[in-house]
């Protein structure tokens, strides 16, 4: 985030110039700024929600699917559909892994994925849940990063940590689809 604002600010000081000199590129510079900010103000938002894991645990899935979609598409480009199907009543610890889980997949595909879309799905039954994370960029071949790529290992440690199950599956040219499956033990 603070790379973020100091582009900003970089940009705040030198955009009077640049608009006297060529109004179109200082109208262009513009929206750089105006997309830098929203960027920032999001990135914040996630911030704030990992200093206060209680606020992950308590806010509506609706919200932190939104949330980490406007922050992936503001730093990406990505466009990230989300949706969330059923009654999501999880205990604290699965929801903060499945929150977590999609964080980190939704980083990977801004980082990596050179992807153009990316879906999270969200399904919650009485016996169990689903989630979902897919997108259509250029994918890698997953034997070959698994174990060297730490945010691939953090979410296998977070699945494994609430006893789900992590699948990841991916080839060069075809995308990726990461996949955790968590079988419920009771309402909450």
């Amino acid at each position: 985030m603070t790379q973020t604002l100091f582009s900003a600010s970089m940009l705040a000081d030198v955009l009077p110039d640049v608009w006297d000199a060529d109004p179109e590129l200082g109208h262009a510079k513009l929206d750089d700024l105006r997309h830098s900010v929203r960027g920032a103000l999001a990135e914040m938002r996630t911030l704030l929600l990992e200093l206060r894991p209680a606020a992950v645990v308590d806010a509506d899935w609706h919200q932190l699917l939104r949330q980490l979609a406007d922050i992936t598409r503001l730093r990406s480009g990505v466009d990230v559909a989300w949706r969330v199907d059923g009654e999501c009543n999880l205990y604290a610890d699965v929801k903060l892994a499945l929150y977590r889980v999609t964080q980190e997949a939704l980083n990977n595909v801004a980082k990596y994925a050179e992807a153009d879309q990316a879906q999270v799905y969200l399904r919650c039954r009485s016996n169990q849940v689903m989630l979902t994370i897919v997108d259509d960029g250029c994918g890698f071949e997953v034997d070959k990063i698994e174990g060297d790529h730490f945010g691939l290992q953090m979410m296998k440690e977070r699945v494994e940590s609430i006893g789900g199950e992590l699948h990841i599956q991916s080839a060069p040219g075809e995308g990726t689809e990461v996949r955790v499956l968590w079988q419920r033990r009771a309402w909450v």
